[in-house]
């Protein structure tokens, strides 16, 4: 039954944006407190978002709620949290940052990781997965996202909902309790007003929120939208987030490869195919329209449990959204006449969770503008062909050996064409995307099977503005994720029954330049690494679940940096060994070897810094020009 395996390894359906009862630490503090040494609390190098100087106003959305349902874990149907927002007294002015934070905790005990996803008013504003503890370890971890862009959708009351598909049974015994609220900064010295969109759309169909199942490339979540008549820009932020056979996609093969290579795999032999591509696109009335890449996101159920702990793999308890600069469609959109935004999932081959909002920005001199849009060689280039090679063959022993790769690389430019009072503005997008993942398989001895995967997916995104032929303004986008995995496993019976040594490194570097209108420039860097390594000994990689004891030698290492143009300086590291925190370093060779975020950075994305979307008029204003 597909729901059945699906929800074995899906990791639950919660918003991380529950928390486990408001601490009265700060969440600096909180971060200080999990780098003890010996703690075997689950620790993250991740940057936390930066904060204004002021107090904020806060507005509780969850207060220690527990997630505890009864019944068969297998199921899906989650009982939504609901709960009733209402803008916060005393914060009635612009706000200079809004920040959700999350606070969640899971006895010790029994209980897989599960998915969690947060909305309000349909849209969505968070989506994560928790954490697995273990029969003597509980676990509580800190959650934070910037949402400033969000602003306008808090300007009145709503109603929103949480979903974490965590089911309490003889098998998993452990409720998951959620602490979560709204802290909104008002507007001070050195702190402006932050850009936010005029508008947030939900691709959700649901009036609170829900994610959407994609099992195939040709499944989509859409909306039909009738926009207003002065839209300048806009932006999708998008969450695929893998699922079932789908959730380790990068170990996934061609159905041609699918018996050749199964004895390879560490899932019980559950070897999966589909291919190894992934990836997101984003289409307007049907029609190509942007580009995006699938993380790997590794959930702490995921390959082998004990590889993350204490630290779990990059983004797992917080996927931040990949945002498509659907800028171009403007003109297409003023026409007063309804459009389909969607979003669909090539390489698709099982079950993805989908989530996606559009932001868009009106120009508030202007109730009408016109434009169409004038270029689009995304849509003459799909579906960009893949490029699948291998040499399996059987040894001198008639053991199959050999190696898979596949290789896609594409690109494309849209450009749109703005009309507005003060002239013509031309948006031009180019997309350029790099995808390779080398599989090798080896047979070093009778009862060994040797795996291999090198992945790199590398996306660049250059956005062009010009008025009436002059530049404006522009940024560049790169983003590179590598991922390498080696597992060596022996066989030791003529069953299931192996022992692995398992090791994976995985990465994360996203580089932004901008220019604006008066010709400043400014840059921002993240850069993330993570390696693990461990050896199960047991049956087919057993779980923390799993109350036997079993051999295991985890030893792992994450490395975090983000440095930008305002004088921001964060650099963590922290190692582990035996699922126990050893060392952990905080602002090595940033200025005082301290970390410092200024209050308008944005290391937690997207673009790693405010686009300060300022309509055109300001724009021309700010540059002289009337």
């Amino acid at each position: 039954m597909k729901k059945a395996v699906v929800r074995r390894w899906l990791p639950g359906c919660a918003a991380l944006l529950a928390t486990c009862a408001v601490s009265a630490a700060s969440p600096h503090d909180a971060n200080s407190a999990r780098f003890a040494p010996g703690s075997r609390v689950v620790t993250t190098a991740e940057p936390p978002v930066s904060r204004p100087a002021g107090k904020p106003c806060m507005v509780t959305l969850f207060d220690h709620e527990a997630f505890d349902d009864k019944g068969d874990g297998s199921s899906m149907a989650a009982r939504p949290h609901r709960f009733d927002f209402t803008p916060p007294e005393g914060c009635a002015g612009g706000w200079g940052k809004v920040v959700l934070e999350a606070d969640f905790s899971v006895p010790a005990g029994r209980q897989f990781d599960r998915t969690v996803a947060l909305w309000l008013g349909g849209v969505n504003l968070y989506f994560g997965t928790t954490i697995e503890p273990e029969p003597d370890v509980a676990q509580h971890w800190h959650v934070e996202r910037d949402l400033s862009d969000y602003a306008a959708l808090f300007r009145q009351a709503r109603a929103g909902q949480m979903i974490l598909n965590n089911w309490v049974s003889p098998t998993t015994d452990q409720p998951i309790y959620v602490d979560m609220r709204l802290a909104f900064y008002p507007e001070g010295a050195g702190q402006p007003i932050a850009a936010s969109a005029d508008r947030v759309y939900p691709l959700s169909s649901d009036p609170r929120g829900e994610q959407a199942e994609l099992d195939t490339p040709q499944q989509s979540l859409s909306r039909t939208i009738s926009f207003p008549r002065n839209v300048e820009r806009a932006y999708l932020d998008v969450i695929a987030q893998s699922q079932s056979h789908d959730e380790r996609w990068y170990t996934c093969v061609d159905q041609a490869y699918l018996e050749k290579t199964r004895d390879y795999s560490l899932e019980s032999f559950e070897a999966c195919d589909g291919g190894s591509f992934r990836g997101m696109e984003v289409l307007v009335d049907g029609k190509p329209a942007g580009l995006a890449p699938v993380y790997p996101w590794i959930f702490t159920g995921g390959v082998a449990p004990h590889l993350w702990l204490p630290t779990p793999a990059i983004q797992t308890t917080n996927f931040i959204p990949a945002r498509v600069d659907l800028t171009p469609f403007a003109g297409v959109f003023d026409d007063g006449k309804p459009h389909t935004v969607a979003v669909r999932v090539p390489g698709a081959d099982h079950f993805f969770n989908v989530a996606a909002n559009l932001l868009v920005y009106q120009d508030p001199h202007a109730s009408q503008l016109s434009g169409e849009l004038t270029q689009d060689t995304l849509a003459e280039h799909q579906p960009a062909e893949l490029v699948v090679r291998d040499t399996l063959h059987a040894d001198a022993a008639g053991r199959i050996v050999g190696t898979i790769t596949t290789d896609q690389t594409q690109s494309g430019v849209i450009a749109g064409r703005l009309h507005t009072p003060r002239g013509t503005l031309d948006i031009t997008v180019r997309y350029d995307s790099d995808f390779h993942n080398h599989q090798s398989f080896a047979r070093p001895g009778e009862k060994r099977y040797d795996e291999t995967i090198d992945q790199l997916g590398m996306t660049s995104v250059a956005v062009k503005r010009t008025l009436d032929g002059r530049p404006l303004d522009g940024y560049t986008v790169e983003q590179r994720d590598p991922l390498y995995l080696s597992s060596r496993k022996t066989m030791i019976t003529k069953g299931q029954d192996f022992t692995a040594e398992v090791a994976m490194k995985q990465g994360h570097r996203i580089d932004s330049w901008r220019t604006d209108a008066r010709g400043a420039s400014y840059h921002a860097v993240l850069d993330e690494s993570l390696t693990t390594r461990d050896h199960a000994d047991g049956k087919t990689i057993p779980d923390p679940l799993d109350r036997t004891s079993f051999a295991h030698d985890e030893a792992g290492g994450e490395q975090v940096s983000f440095a930008d143009s305002l004088g921001s300086c964060y650099r963590t590291t922290i190692q582990s060994r035996d699922q126990r925190l050893t060392a952990a370093s905080e602002g090595s060779g940033c200025p005082g070897n301290a970390n410092h975020l200024d209050s308008r950075s944005r290391p937690d994305h997207p673009w790693l810094a405010p686009l300060s979307p300022l309509p055109v008029n300001r724009e021309q204003a700010a540059a002289g020009k009337h």
